[in-house]
């Protein structure tokens, strides 16, 4: 014998119209959660956008993509001002073919540019030869960007000189540097204050003083410091 469908007390439907009601109700609020995450992030993305910082911006971004389910953004490489200007003297070096004529190494100093032999001057001379000046005018427009200190230093080879004008090695040495700034700063216009000039005789040789190896000694190093600012 069949079983009479058995009737939902009022209470009952009650409860389920109050169920639907919430489940209603659920919806919207989610709906205006959704709504309101999309303009905090719109919000954070325009005050990330307006700050100078890009590193914070970048940490936003991606603390925003892991947020959002999506794929963390590769940090942005650092910036190396010393290797660019590297890269810049070694095309200036490379591009006028004097790689034979011109070192470019680096020490705890900073980066360094050197000549071999009289490519600078004349033996015994202070006066910068022609082709020199074209060159240092090519590096004068490389530090002309940057505000590093300039170190400028004199070395000859241990063959004494005992002219009238430069009685030992240090003068000789000393004003060799010092015609190289005087050019930077009365041809090329560059701030005096961002040079020093050093004269160390043969006292520095690069390599071993012997006979053979005087020309390499022999030299005007240019030092662009690292840390170091006008």
């Amino acid at each position: 014998m069949a079983q009479k469908p058995v009737k939902k007390s009022q209470l009952e439907t009650m409860k389920e119209e109050a169920s639907a009601e919430a489940m209603d109700e659920a919806r919207w609020l989610f709906s205006l959660s959704d709504l309101l995450t999309l303009l905090l992030t719109f919000f954070v993305m325009l005050f990330a956008i307006s700050s100078p910082d890009a590193k914070k911006m970048a940490e936003m971004m991606e603390g925003l993509g892991g947020a959002m389910g999506g794929a963390k953004r590769a940090a942005p490489k650092a910036v190396d001002p010393m290797g660019i200007t590297r890269q810049k003297m070694q095309a200036v070096i490379t591009d006028n073919n004097l790689v034979n004529d011109i070192e470019l190494t680096s020490d705890s100093r900073g980066m360094v540019m050197y000549s071999r032999g009289d490519f600078f001057f004349a033996a015994g001379q202070t006066e910068l030869l022609p082709d020199t000046k074209l060159f240092l005018k090519k590096v004068a427009a490389i530090i002309r960007t940057m505000p590093n200190t300039v170190l400028v230093e004199g070395h000859t080879d241990d063959t004494p000189t005992h002219s009238e004008k430069y009685p030992s090695n240090w003068e000789l040495a000393a004003a060799r540097a010092a015609m190289v700034v005087r050019y930077f700063i009365e041809e090329e216009k560059l701030d005096p204050k961002q040079f020093i000039v050093s004269g160390y005789a043969e006292y520095k040789p690069r390599v071993p003083p012997t006979p053979e190896n005087r020309g390499k000694n022999r030299r005007v190093e240019i030092v662009i410091m690292k840390g170091a600012e006008k």
